[in-house]
């Protein structure tokens, strides 16, 4: 049995590239001017300051390494998709993590 490495279409490859770099970009201006701020979608959103606006561009970070080991998965033609997908997976629940933290963080905070 021969091995075919992934395709990942050009669209989704460039889909990943523009929204990894917008979040990054997003995310440092955020924690430069000290106010991250993430939109709700039942809500006005919520204002992360300091060390929460810090984890939550973490959590920004964790999410464009996702995004971004898919574009180079598409060009590794070797047989170790199972470590992109651990490497992904990892990186998604650390990232979840965080952005969850970050908005505790800044409740605790507020109160």
């Amino acid at each position: 049995m021969s091995y075919e490495p992934n395709f990942i279409p050009l669209k989704k490859r460039a889909l990943n590239i523009v929204v990894s770099i917008v979040l990054l970009a997003y995310g440092g201006y955020g924690v430069y001017i000290n106010d991250l701020f993430i939109p709700g979608k039942r809500s006005s959103g919520i204002h992360l300051h300091d060390n929460p606006a810090f984890m939550m561009y973490i959590s920004f970070i964790c999410a464009a390494l996702v995004m971004i080991s898919v574009i180079i998965d598409h060009y590794d033609k070797r047989d170790n998709e199972a470590k992109y997908k651990w490497f992904a997976r990892v990186f998604e629940h650390v990232g979840g993590i965080l952005f969850i933290l970050a908005f505790i963080w800044q409740i605790i905070i507020n109160t």
